[in-house]
């Protein structure tokens, strides 16, 4: 258990949520230039020059659009999933702890049918919104689909940082490759970056560079190949940061499935003693889900 710790540790790490915030910053802050090395690359073009193309510019201010939603959506849905999954673990671990406590004066071999369901604090509770239950089953059926509620939850945001990650491999990498490659076929190979830098009339949003500056021609040229090792350690790190959370909607899910699956074992001609040893694998998958639900909560703060 204290492995899952670290590992949950790692893959919701503040770090993760930082590294995605700084890609979406990039990319919202990307336009400008880009309407600058348009204007610089017609310029060269006029001149005589075969130029190759300039980076996309319609799909990364598309994809910046598209990314700002989504961030704005990770950061609403993070501290609602905290909640949401907390709220299912208290329901769902606080049901199995009551059945112990209920049969522990029962006869070992009794059918859990003869229990009286209504009596269960769940089912009391103002949030028991359907009919009231048959039997115990019933109660076990209620919370397999609470925890197939906070599965669609986790799957949606899941869905979300998918959606981000695509972006990477489909758009940023290709406008890093394109400003790596060089500026026209007729000329020494110098990169398209390098060229826009030593043009000194463009510059990498969020790199610290003032095209204004005068710098030399070595500094603008040293600079430019700085800055595109810099972006391509950004896609290194915001592609480790998808996939960090990715996993660990994967393993929120597939604990939750497993709780689910031990709910499911149980049926009304099922003896007492059989229903706790059920409700025991049960407890062992939900101590991981407050855990990770204890990590949604805590990284609120961090997603502001």
């Amino acid at each position: 258990m204290r492995r899952n710790l670290q590992m949950l540790d790692y893959l919701l790490a503040q770090k993760n949520f930082v590294t995605l915030k700084e890609y979406v910053d990039f990319l919202n802050e990307l336009p400008e230039t880009l309407a600058e090395i348009k204007r610089l690359s017609d310029d060269i073009a006029r001149s005589g020059h075969t130029m190759l193309p300039p980076p996309n510019a319609e799909a990364l201010i598309e994809t910046a659009m598209v990314n700002a939603t989504h961030w704005r959506t990770i950061t609403a849905d993070v501290p609602v999933l905290g909640s949401v999954t907390a709220q299912t673990f208290e329901e769902t671990y606080g049901f199995t702890q009551e059945f112990r406590q209920r049969t522990a004066g029962v006869s070992t071999t009794s059918p859990v049918s003869e229990l009286d369901a209504t009596q269960f604090s769940v089912v009391k509770s103002r949030d028991w919104y359907v009919p009231p239950p048959a039997d115990v089953i019933d109660v076990m059926r209620e919370l397999w689909s609470r925890l197939e509620r906070c599965k669609s939850g986790v799957s949606r945001f899941k869905e979300i940082v998918r959606s981000v990650g695509e972006t990477i491999h489909n758009i940023f990498v290709r406008f890093i490759e394109s400003i790596g490659l060089p500026l026209c076929q007729c000329h020494d190979p110098i990169s398209k970056i390098e060229a826009y830098y030593s043009q000194g009339r463009i510059g990498l949003p969020g790199m610290q560079f003032d095209p204004s500056r005068p710098y030399s021609q070595q500094e603008r040229l040293g600079m430019a190949r700085e800055h595109l090792a810099r972006l391509s350690e950004l896609y290194r790190r915001t592609t480790g940061a998808v996939n960090n959370l990715s996993d660990f909607c994967y393993r929120l899910t597939y604990i939750l499935g497993e709780a689910q699956r031990d709910l499911q074992t149980n049926h009304p001609g099922q003896t007492v003693a059989r229903a706790n040893s059920s409700l025991r694998l049960v407890d062992f998958s939900l101590a991981e889900v407050k855990a990770m639900s204890d990590q949604l909560l805590q990284t609120m703060n961090a997603v502001k």
